[in-house]
């Protein structure tokens, strides 16, 4: 049985649509796209908080990708207990659950994850080809990115690793004017000399984006 119509709704946010599907069809929770993501997944990625919080209520247990997602650390820790190559495992579009954990902000499943055994170095297997550092420094989650980061920083990143294109997590961190996070990254050592593969430096990025105070930090760095 086919629920596309499902997964359209989630992209609209339309919860309305979501429950009432779910209402005729609850086994549609365990449905996969044609990316093999399921509901909860398409909805975080979607940024549909609404819907990702109604798919929530499903009495279904999370598996391994969507709790490191949605950060449920206990599950997390269970479905390790129960099949420890999880840890090291992609997800069905080439992330581990410690890029997923550190993209959503979930800094407690982060240090969990990481306590399991987690490659804070792991490279994806997509077309990003980045570590968990890049997704922790691409975060939306402005208050909880910095604590991820440095959970992985203190247990090992490679704070100068170049992620498809040559960017930097510092880049990340400078592109979306996050001063304390760029001022963490220097601490631990990135470079703000590195140029991505179109020549421009963190502090290029920063003054591309209008962040106008971290590109003069970056420039007094660099000098």
């Amino acid at each position: 049985m086919s629920f596309e119509s499902l997964f359209t709704s989630i992209a609209e946010g339309d919860v309305a649509g979501v429950k009432r599907i779910l209402a005729v069809e609850p086994q549609a929770i365990q449905s996969r796209n044609e990316d093999g993501l399921s509901p909860i997944l398409v909805a975080a990625y979607w940024g549909q908080e609404e819907v990702l919080e109604c798919l929530l209520q499903s009495p279904v247990g999370l598996d391994f990708w969507e709790a490191a997602t949605v950060g449920a650390t206990d599950r997390v820790r269970q479905l390790i207990d129960l099949q420890p190559s999880l840890i090291s495992a992609r997800s069905p579009d080439g992330f581990t659950a410690l890029h997923l954990a550190s993209f959503f902000g979930h800094a407690e499943t982060v240090r969990a994850l990481i306590a399991a055994g987690a490659d804070v170095l792991a490279r994806t297997d997509n077309a990003l080809s980045n570590q968990p550092l890049h997704a922790a420094a691409a975060s939306s989650q402005v208050e909880s990115r910095l604590t991820c980061a440095r959970h992985l920083l203190d247990a090992g990143a490679d704070v100068n690793d170049r992620q498809s294109g040559g960017f930097t997590p510092l880049m990340s961190a400078a592109q979306s004017g996050d001063r304390q996070l760029t001022e963490l990254l220097l601490a631990y050592g990135a470079d703000p000399g590195i140029e991505d593969d179109r020549g421009l430096s963190a502090r290029d990025h920063a003054a591309e984006a209008g962040h106008a105070d971290v590109a003069a930090e970056l420039n007094v760095t660099a000098d």
